[in-house]
């Protein structure tokens, strides 16, 4: 299963695959849903304030997420919904330079749910800048091993 944890890089599109151990259903529900999204949404140590959240193609989740002492307000317009299986949206930065697309796909691997995130952004320089000023890439990973471990403890609740 490493196999499908894997982070790669080309040009302005980062790719992000993981594995999670669970259903396709809980994953799809774990990401779409305010309750669950608040318990791991952003990198370490952050936190998330959900101000409205319509997962809806045309609709909006507007938040704010909390960290390193300051507070990151973000807006996403759902573009594709299609349940349990993709949901794409566009993410709109501090100007028109640094809104991206993201599409996620949950697939059935084994009993188990391979999610892969690709966001597309202007320019690799865009990329590059963001990293710089926030850790980007890095937190992403953050973000997904933090989704990784609620579904974990989802799961040891069921038990």
């Amino acid at each position: 299963m490493k196999k499908y944890n894997t982070f790669k890089q080309e040009e302005n599109i980062l790719i992000h695959t993981k594995i999670l151990d669970a259903p396709r259903d809980l994953v799809w529900e774990v990401w779409t849903t305010p309750a669950h999204l608040k318990e791991w949404w952003g990198p370490d140590s952050f936190s998330l304030t959900i101000k409205s959240m319509n997962v809806e193609p045309g609709k909006i989740l507007d938040s704010i997420m909390h960290g390193w002492g300051q507070d990151f307000y973000n807006k996403i317009e759902y573009v594709e919904v299609i349940k349990p299986s993709l949901l794409s949206y566009k993410h709109f930065g501090e100007s028109e330079d640094y809104n991206f697309t993201v599409s996620i796909l949950f697939e059935e691997v084994e009993e188990k749910t391979l999610l892969i995130m690709k966001s597309v952004f202007k320019s690799k320089a865009i990329i590059e800048e963001l990293n710089r000023r926030v850790n980007a890439i890095e937190g992403a990973k953050q973000t997904l091993d933090r989704l990784e471990n609620y579904i974990k403890i989802l799961g040891s609740n069921k038990s």
